[in-house]
């Protein structure tokens, strides 16, 4: 009787732990450089946002050699130098509401900064066409606001506003999210730590 019960409690315990890693499994990982949900609106939230060099390549389809212009795919991009297409990008998805669409004059905020330069950078952008929060959209640091490829960001903050300057929605990096007497060190820190470029 006494090995029975035993038994029944390390299978409950297995099972307990096996549930427990099953939960843990479905949740979504956190990225490291990722921080907390920031500002939204019943209508416009950032789920995700993504960032990288891009080369004018990445955004040429054949339809730009019969067409002459370029092809979004469906996207809404917006670059600082809008003749340059090579620079460093911050890919934005909104959390999806089909009967939403940010008009055109809707400004976007981003301020960085780069592994290269302790310095707070900042840019801003002002849509030039409505998108829909199913759209990815893509800001780009273009011409002199990114002339070193090797460079990349170490912390962020993406500010969506409507045409009259009143915030929708944001969204910060982990390091932007420290308390401010904390985050410079945490910046120098990365920076040190980053690897020489090639």
């Amino acid at each position: 009787m006494r090995r029975f019960l035993q038994r029944r409690t390390w299978t409950r315990a297995a099972l307990a732990t096996a549930l427990a890693l099953l939960a843990a499994c479905s949740s979504p990982p956190t990225s490291a450089t990722s921080g907390p949900p920031g500002v939204s609106t019943d209508d416009v939230a950032i789920a995700h946002i993504d960032h990288r060099y891009m080369t004018v390549d990445d955004f040429r389809r054949i339809s730009e050699y019969f067409t002459g212009k370029e092809n979004t795919s469906g996207r809404l991009i917006e670059r600082t130098d809008p003749a340059q297409r090579n620079g460093y990008y911050f890919i934005v998805g909104l959390v999806w509401h089909p009967s939403v669409t940010l008009p055109a004059g809707t400004q976007v905020d981003v301020d960085y900064i780069r592994n290269d330069d302790p310095a707070t950078r900042h840019a801003h952008f002002v849509f030039g066409a409505p998108a829909g929060t199913f759209e990815e959209i893509l800001l780009g640091l273009t011409g002199a606001d990114w002339p070193d490829k090797n460079a990349r960001i170490v912390s962020y903050k993406v500010t969506f506003k409507d045409a009259a300057g009143q915030v929708l929605a944001d969204r910060q990096s982990f390091l932007w999210s420290l308390p401010q007497d904390v985050a410079p060190t945490m910046v120098t820190t990365t920076l040190m730590s980053a690897p020489d470029k090639p």
